[in-house]
């Protein structure tokens, strides 16, 4: 029901306290005209070409680590899981914080060392990365878990057998174990593709609305502004209806990319 009724509202002027009236494709062609809406898809890709990888990879190496015999691999595991079972909320709570430019933590140890100062909220370049640093922080776990399940599940016998041909452990890694692991980087950049387009609380909380001015703006903060706050729904309807195209299609790429592994 709300996708088709914001389907139906995406073609009328409704806005909040008052009467809908069909107006054709006017919302869909003055959204193509505003330059926030390119502003904020450029955003939100920025941040997902930044935060995806580098937790995949991250999610990776923490995951061969503790997949290796050490001591205390428990209390490691339960460590690195921690960030994962926070609310995004309290994430970027924790960022303003963590970001402080004044007297943060970062920036503190920073001055210790006779190194520049970063402004990590208040330069439009750098504010992004802020934000990606934040989303990796907690959901590089996620990646950790899944890669670490699917560690767990190859059979000894392949590495016995590789160790016995005289594999080194680079070359068991990159034709073992990297090969074992296709399902489960598949399924990791799925999750994590389709989450962070969506990206809402972190930027939303840590720079007050997307800021400074519009750099931190993703499309669902655009999209909420135009429909909570300058009350325009069928112009937040159409942004909400293209950019559901743009995730689709997405999606609908990489799924025909990696459709041979099920074959």
């Amino acid at each position: 029901f709300p996708l088709v009724f914001s389907i139906i509202m995406s073609f009328t002027d409704w806005k909040l306290g008052g009467s809908p009236h069909f107006i054709g494709l006017r919302n869909y062609y003055s959204e193509f005209m505003d330059y926030r809406f390119y502003n904020s898809l450029k955003v939100t890709f920025l941040i997902t070409c930044v935060a995806v990888p580098i937790e995949i990879v991250l999610g990776l190496v923490l995951a061969v680590l503790l997949n290796l015999k050490i001591r205390f691999k428990s209390i490691f595991k339960g460590i690195f899981l921690i960030p994962l079972f926070c609310s995004p909320v309290a994430i970027a709570m924790l960022g303003q914080v963590i970001f402080y430019e004044a007297g943060g933590p970062i920036n503190g140890y920073l001055k210790l060392l006779n190194l520049p100062t970063v402004r990590w909220r208040s330069d439009a370049t750098i504010a992004p990365f802020s934000v990606a640093l934040c989303d990796i922080w907690e959901w590089t776990p996620f990646c950790f878990l899944i890669f670490y399940a699917a560690l767990q599940g190859i059979p000894r016998v392949y590495y016995e057998a590789a160790e016995i041909d005289g594999a080194s452990g680079f070359q068991i890694f990159r034709h073992i174990t990297l090969p074992m692991l296709t399902y489960a980087f598949i399924t990791v950049l799925m999750f994590r593709l389709v989450d962070t387009l969506k990206l809402f609380e972190i930027p939303f909380i840590l720079f007050e609305g997307g800021g400074p001015g519009i750099a931190t703006e993703t499309q669902t903060i655009y999209i909420y502004k135009k429909g909570f706050r300058s009350f325009l729904m069928g112009e937040a309807s159409a942004n909400s209806i293209v950019f559901l195209v743009i995730v689709i299609g997405i999606m609908v790429f990489f799924i025909k990319k990696v459709r041979k592994y099920y074959v």
